[in-house]
């Protein structure tokens, strides 16, 4: 077992590691992360919105592989819709409806509106 002075020790030379070897740890990380994507992806899945891979399976199987809003299949890794009100994970979306959802913040009213403008000018 180490001491607290063994540790001040070690962690004063890992910083001063870290420093002059920043770039090369860096390269590292990025090329592992680029190497094991499915589990970035899953690690972040479960970080952020507390969804486990079981979960975002069992999520993309009921929803058939395709988006929660336009239907279409998906082509990418699919975004994870949530309420940030609730703190609520809602469905899973593909890139243009999770960025169109985003714009609107939400807001139901908003896109009421542009539901008429839309059909105003058909």
């Amino acid at each position: 077992m180490e001491t607290e002075k063994q540790r001040i020790r070690h962690n004063a030379f890992t910083r001063r590691w870290y420093r002059r070897n920043r770039r090369y740890k860096l390269q590292q990380n990025k090329a592992w992360c680029q190497s094991n994507k499915k589990k970035v992806n899953a690690r972040v899945r479960l970080h952020r919105h507390g969804m486990t891979q079981e979960e975002h399976d069992a999520l993309l199987r009921k929803q058939k592989n395709r988006c929660a809003v336009c239907r279409k299949k998906f082509r990418k890794t699919p975004h994870i819709d949530h309420c940030h009100k609730a703190k609520r994970n809602r469905g899973l979306l593909c890139d243009d409806c999770n960025l169109g959802l985003g714009r609107f913040k939400d807001n139901v009213k908003a896109l009421r509106r542009a539901i008429k403008y839309l059909k105003d000018w058909r």
